[in-house]
């Protein structure tokens, strides 16, 4: 048996695809691109499973912003034929059908990439959106679509039906042709809800993401400090069970869990959304908000690595962790910024 003793003392038997697949992995924790890659290759190699080992490189490729390679993978995948719930598209052009648009995914998947909507239109005949009942109304007051129903509902005759996350992949984006037209979700302010603001900076919040990932939260105790900076007024939009904690805090609700609409229409009333990684920062970066997003360690693939920008969302910036758990730096740097918003926006004001 050949084996290899790795930087933390553990031993690697380099003829066990199952043991290099988990060395892949590892690096791939680690942000060490370029060793996932190999060990990925060569589990692969050694007979580990190959759409496993194509979906570790597949991650790896969208995290450097490789985005042909990643569809390279994502076409060999689809080669091999297994069976996925969520795979659609049938490798058609979408040209002059009746294409079914699906959104089977997380909330914010669909508020990203529905961005794809416009271009299918203007190759379809006709363009149908299936969407979560939570964004349904939303979407549809965007006109992004001919057609909007939610899951359930009588389906209009399709030709095509296609998974909102694989549009990517169909117009084999890169990363200087993500659609990044903004803002391309609409949600018109109406008069009787135009508040009287005050003279401060308003700021939104979101601190919790889902249980998915528990690594994306912060604790609003670690981000007290912040709530001390002079000239600003901070908002809650925290939906779920935290949202109770607003008041502990003097933050002001403005969460609507059953109206995204309303919730959209009170993000336009922000100057800054700061939220981390879940639903809130694509709605507010697909409304063209300012967007300060807060990122851990192991951040996804979307956001990429070491960007304090992102390509999905020109008005986002990216607030990301040094280490794993390391939300105190965050903080310092949200801090610094917050104060020279303030002064930025009352030397507008004056």
């Amino acid at each position: 048996m050949s084996v290899a003793i790795d930087q933390t003392g553990l031993v690697i038997d380099l003829s066990s695809s199952s043991s290099l697949f988990e060395l892949a992995e590892k690096h791939l924790r680690l942000r060490e691109i370029n060793q996932a890659v190999a060990a990925f290759s060569t589990a692969e190699t050694l007979g580990f499973d190959p759409d496993a080992c194509s979906g570790g490189r597949w991650i790896c490729h969208m995290l450097e912003g490789n985005f042909e390679l990643a569809w390279q993978e994502s076409d060999g995948i689809a080669e091999r034929g297994r069976p996925d719930p969520h795979r659609f598209w049938n490798g058609r052009p979408l040209d002059g059908n009746r294409v079914l648009l699906r959104c089977l995914h997380g909330l914010g998947d669909t508020l990203q990439f529905v961005r794809y909507a416009p271009l299918i239109r203007a190759r379809a005949s006709c363009l149908t959106i299936e969407a979560q009942p939570d964004l349904k109304a939303l979407i549809a007051a965007s006109n992004l679509a001919d057609h909007v129903i939610t899951w359930g509902e009588s389906e209009p005759g399709w030709d095509q039906q296609v998974e909102v996350m694989e549009l990517p992949r169909i117009f084999r984006t890169t990363l200087p042709s993500i659609p990044n037209d903004m803002p391309y979700l609409k949600a018109p302010v109406e008069a009787d809800e135009r508040r009287n603001r005050s003279a401060k900076l308003r700021a939104g919040l979101v601190w919790t993401s889902s249980t998915y990932n528990q690594a994306r939260s912060i604790s609003l105790d670690a981000i007290e400090p912040l709530f001390s900076i002079p000239g600003i007024e901070f908002f809650s939009f925290q939906a779920g069970k935290d949202r109770s904690r607003a008041p502990e805090f003097g933050l002001v609700d403005l969460c609507d869990e059953s109206d995204l609409v309303t919730v959209a229409r009170r993000v336009h009333e922000m100057d800054v959304i700061i939220t981390v990684d879940t639903m809130m920062a694509h709605l507010a970066g697909a409304l063209g908000k300012l967007t300060w997003t807060l990122l851990p360690f192991e951040a996804d693939w979307r956001w990429m690595m070491e960007r304090s920008d992102s390509p999905w969302y020109p008005s986002m910036r990216l607030f990301r962790q040094p280490g794993p758990g390391e939300w105190t730096t965050v903080v310092d740097e949200l801090r610094t910024n917050l104060v020279n918003a303030v002064q930025t926006f009352r030397d507008r004001a004056t």
